[in-house]
């Protein structure tokens, strides 16, 4: 072996470690940083004429799970999902009161019948009379009452689903865009784990508002779907719209 192959083969390996380096530098900076997703560095010797000469690093990706990342976003879609609705529901039965109180909605209607009752059996009663006019009275006055907070609960979601979709659509634009990004790159075998780490958080964002599915591309990016099957990002970007019910 001449003495030029060892001297390649030497600065090969003064790169790789370089290169690895810079990749334990960049995890370690970026250790507390939310979202962040740790990167490898795959390296492979390097073969001339059948003769070893030196090591390349090959690619630089991230150390990720397909399967936990599909599990944490479905967690992480369910649980925005279920605390939104657990609000909301709350807020509805607020309004017919402790369920364990004899004050709560239900137990006045069962009063009022005890009243109609007492009121059967004295019709002549002129008090009794009053009395239960009065009290029908009232709990339709509270049943008007709740109905109209029902109805706010109902225009407050509707609400919440249009900022909902003003706030899918540019997500899903950037994730295209980084898309693009992404593929550029590994076509011409730049680092891309940046633009992929950027992906992921927008990702992870969007499962907040949608249940998706994430397919990795053959030229880089990735693929996201709804569990209906319904394309969200591919080939371009779809947008969502959302239209309140009457």
């Amino acid at each position: 072996m001449s003495l030029n192959s060892i001297m390649n083969i030497a600065t090969s390996g003064m790169k790789t470690a370089q290169s690895q380096l810079r990749v334990t530098a960049d995890n370690i900076a970026n250790v507390d940083t939310p979202g962040y997703v740790r990167k490898v560095a795959d390296q492979s010797a390097a073969v001339t004429n059948g003769y070893g000469s030196g090591v390349d690093i090959t690619r630089v990706r991230l150390a990720t799970d397909r399967f936990l990342q599909a599990a944490g976003l479905s967690a992480g879609a369910d649980a925005a999902r279920q605390g939104v609705r657990a609000e909301l529901y709350g807020q509805i039965q607020s309004q017919f009161g402790d369920p364990s109180s004899d004050t709560n909605f239900f137990a006045q209607v069962d009063k009022l019948f005890a009243n109609y009752a007492a009121l059967a059996e004295s019709p002549t009663s002129s008090a009794a009379r009053q009395e239960t006019v009065y009290k029908t009275q009232s709990m339709f006055n509270q049943a008007a009452g709740i109905a109209a907070q029902i109805q706010s609960a109902r225009q407050e979601a509707d609400s919440r689903l249009q900022s909902a979709v003003e706030t899918i659509n540019p997500l899903l634009e950037q994730i295209d865009k980084l898309n693009k990004t992404i593929a550029g790159g590994s076509v011409t075998n730049q680092d891309v784990t940046g633009a992929q780490n950027a992906q992921l958080g927008l990702i992870n964002e969007l499962s907040k508002y949608l249940d998706v599915k994430v397919e990795p591309r053959s030229n880089g990016g990735v693929t996201l779907r709804t569990n209906a099957g319904t394309t969200l990002v591919g080939e371009g970007h779809a947008t969502v719209s959302y239209q309140a019910a009457g």
